[in-house]
């Protein structure tokens, strides 16, 4: 996890140059940072979709909101943050996470 933590560290710092340097352009920089997303990705990686949907099941409960994100709520967060509602917003991190933050870390799977 450390290497992951790191690039997703690095990303996060990489947004706020990036917005220091292009501000000046014009060009607004953010990034967003989601917790876990129903997708086909572990799927494709060779993990049973029993496994996976038991794994977002019990993720998503410890969410918050009770429920694991879908990847419209991705879109929607990165469209939001292109529209010109968001024109003054710039090198943030945009958490679209469900309060997983904040919540309760996750069940262990035995």
């Amino acid at each position: 996890m450390s290497i992951y933590s790191m690039s997703k560290s690095a990303l996060d710092m990489f947004t706020k140059c990036l917005a220091l340097e292009l501000g000046p352009k014009g060009i607004r920089v953010n990034v967003v940072n989601p917790s876990g997303v129903r997708t086909d990705f572990s799927q494709a990686m060779g993990v049973d979709k029993d496994s996976v949907n038991s794994l977002l099941e019990v993720t998503g409960s410890s969410y918050p909101l009770g429920r694991i994100g879908e990847p419209i709520d991705i879109a929607n967060a990165v469209l939001f943050l292109a529209s010109d509602e968001c024109s003054f917003v710039t090198a943030i991190n945009f958490v679209a996470d469900g309060g997983a933050l904040w919540g309760a870390p996750p069940p262990k799977l035995r």
